[in-house]
């Protein structure tokens, strides 16, 4: 009798390590359609770094090659949020200059600085045309101090003081979109996103590594512990560029050129919505 129940027990010790690998290996592993297999090589914990500001590293491995991934997680109520027109800077340069705790780079833009899509920054409005490509599919946009990510067909601009439209939208209400191209090409890759909690979540591939696809970037900003329910691609490729400061902490994903938009990211104290 004694050894038929230790032989039951040891039965479903082995099933639940076989149930817990198999779930293990479905969020430490992502293969592509095409066939390429990004592995989790390491994944820190969410940081406290400032109010109601995380930032998290995620390092994946594709072949030989490494993809660092940060991740900066922010509380509206926290922080101020301001679309930014410089016409040539670098978010390292409009950090330190205005005082912020970080800036992303923002939206599309022609050879002389001019945004290619609506741009509304403190109210006033910089490019008030909705670009219809395909590719500006969506709309990044503040409104009474809460941040909102809409199709540009579902924006309305009245009480707006920021939004840039860029894009594609790569998850809405939590669902893929449809009709995206090339969601398997590889690039570097920068977006903002929001969660369930209505907190933002910014993202870029540190550009001394190498890159990731569309289809790479909705599983990763499902993993459990970001959960994403909105999420819309910024200007990557040289523009992808993040800089983090606070008092106890700085990091820097430099870009290869400079951008004139921006979205910054301010403690109440010092910047104030319009």
């Amino acid at each position: 009798m004694f050894a038929k129940s230790l032989f039951y027990i040891l039965f479903l010790l082995l099933s639940l390590k076989n149930t817990y690998a198999e779930t293990a290996g479905e969020t430490k592993s992502i293969k592509s359609p095409s066939g390429n297999i990004l592995t989790i090589v390491s994944s820190e914990e969410w940081k406290n770094i400032d109010k109601g500001i995380d930032f998290k590293i995620i390092k994946f491995k594709r072949g030989d090659g490494i993809i660092a991934f940060k991740l900066l997680r922010i509380d509206p109520q926290s922080v101020v949020i301001k679309v930014i027109y410089n016409r040539s800077s670098n978010v390292k340069s409009i950090t330190e200059k205005e005082g912020a705790i970080a800036a992303i780079n923002g939206s599309f833009f022609d050879v002389n600085g001019e945004p290619l899509g609506l741009l509304i920054s403190d109210g006033k409005t910089i490019n008030r045309r909705i670009a219809t490509h395909p590719l500006y599919s969506g709309i990044f946009y503040v409104k009474d101090s809460i941040p909102h990510i809409v199709y540009r067909d579902d924006f309305a601009a009245d009480g707006v003081t920021q939004a840039l439209q860029v894009g594609p939208v790569l998850i809405a209400d939590g669902k893929d979109t449809d009709g995206l191209k090339d969601t398997n090409s590889i690039h570097y890759r920068s977006g903002i996103a929001t969660d369930g909690l209505n907190r933002v979540i910014i993202y870029a591939t540190d550009t001394n590594y190498n890159g990731l696809s569309f289809y790479e970037i909705r599983q990763i900003m499902r993993l459990p512990d970001i959960n994403c329910t909105h999420v819309l691609n910024l200007d990557g490729g040289g523009s992808t560029q993040m800089f983090v400061t606070t008092p106890s902490f700085s990091d820097y994903t430099a870009g290869k050129s400079n951008i004139p938009v921006a979205i910054g990211f301010y403690p109440h104290t010092k910047k104030s919505q319009p």
